[in-house]
């Protein structure tokens, strides 16, 4: 039953998009990526996760992970849902809470110490402007064989090497990503998917990974991004995510974005632990007295 409802649901979305006139899929030819994160900690330490596989079709965006879970985005109704069908459990949580729990995770998390300093300090700038400039060819492939490289599709003929910096910032921190000009996104799926990955973004640090995604990929007309290397926080080391297949398909695999009969909706994970880390803080103030009870 639960299966004939979605199913449902998808008809009536795609009879609302033919409807409405100029609309259409974000992504009318379906295709499939596969890649892998690679974590250097600058310290000889490397860490190589395993493969996981997007595919991309109509509105959705699905990801198969090696345990066998699935995340499904769709950017029409902007919602992610995660199915664990392993463990007879599914969630479903809009773009808009999602980015709210995370906000009040962060806020969650801030001791108060943290917040007197935040109150003192002057208000943040805005996100600088970003710069994308293309990499010669020369430098390009000496950065990658210095790197061990493990660029994949990346060193295919064609794939432009892009740099994004914030301007005025020195390129050790750039943002770096290799394109496919073979596979382009249209102007439609470019917002959607920038949309969503600002939903993802936790900081508006101007090389957030989101950001200077969007960027190279408005840079290169929408073409598709089969490397990102960026330096980690800390400074030292890097992380990498690197595709190592991509491939056209004939149509979108419609079931998967099915949720198979059976599973029980559950509420997503960071329902729970913002709950628990706002009633944590609310004792701590509490047993120190410095709550602040409002009128």
């Amino acid at each position: 039953m639960l299966r004939l409802r979605f199913l449902a649901a998808l008809f009536a979305l795609a009879a609302a998009a033919v409807a409405q006139p100029g609309s259409g899929p974000l992504f009318p030819e379906p295709f499939r990526v596969t890649h892998h994160l690679v974590q250097d900690d600058g310290d000889g330490s490397r860490f190589v996760g395993e493969p996981v596989v997007d595919t991309y079709g109509g509105s959705w965006i699905v990801s198969e992970r090696p345990d066998g879970s699935r995340l499904i985005v769709d950017l029409v109704r902007r919602e992610l849902t995660e199915v664990r069908a392993e463990k007879g459990t599914y969630w479903t949580v809009s773009f808009d809470r999602f980015a709210e729990l995370q906000k009040r995770l962060q806020a969650a998390q801030v001791t108060r110490t943290e917040k007197a300093a935040d109150r003192q300090a002057a208000p943040s700038a805005k996100a600088a402007e970003l710069v994308v400039t293309d990499v010669p060819e020369t430098e390009s492939s000496l950065r990658q064989a210095n790197a061990a490289n493990t660029a994949g599709i990346a060193d295919r003929p064609g794939v432009r090497h892009l740099r994004v910096t914030a301007k005025g910032e020195s390129s050790d921190a750039a943002f770096e990503v290799w394109v496919d000009p073979s596979v382009r996104l249209t102007p439609a799926a470019l917002n959607a998917v920038g949309g969503f990955e600002s939903v993802l973004s936790e900081k508006s640090a101007a090389t957030a990974p989101g950001r200077a995604l969007a960027a190279a990929r408005a840079h290169a007309s929408g073409a598709l991004p089969v490397r990102t290397v960026r330096p980690v926080a800390s400074g030292m080391g890097h992380v990498e995510d690197a595709a190592t297949n991509v491939e056209r398909l004939e149509r979108f695999p419609s079931n998967l974005v099915e949720i198979p009969e059976g599973l029980q909706r559950v509420p997503h994970p960071l329902e729970a632990a913002v709950r628990f880390l706002e009633e944590d803080a609310e004792r701590n103030l509490v047993m120190s007295g410095a709550r602040e009870d409002k009128p």
